[in-house]
């Protein structure tokens, strides 16, 4: 039971700080994505209440051990669209080592 507890504290921890961050974005007009923001509020919180990184943990965990799976749509875009990435493989190669 403690172990759920401390994954929802931690699920709201993490989805709490995406949205203010979000937030803080869209009202401040900063120039950096939302998300980073909200990441950068998480840290923030972390070092300031340093006992809410068990919770934090606990939620993260499964995302993390499971990351591989956020890459499949991207392989299958790869597979799909193979012919025009052959067709234009000098172009993509120079687009990668020029903007590296």
């Amino acid at each position: 039971m403690r172990d759920v507890r401390n994954m929802i504290v931690g699920a709201v921890l993490v989805f709490a700080a995406y949205y203010v961050g979000l937030v803080v974005v869209s009202v401040s007009t900063l120039p950096i994505p939302g998300p980073l923001m909200g990441l950068f509020l998480l840290l923030a919180m972390l070092f300031l209440f340093p006992q809410l990184e068990v919770h934090t943990a606990r939620f993260v965990t499964f995302p993390l051990k499971h990351m591989s799976l956020l890459f499949i749509p991207a392989v299958l875009g790869v597979s799909i669209y193979w012919a025009d990435i052959q067709s234009n493989a000098l172009a993509i190669a120079i687009a990668i080592i020029v903007t590296t």
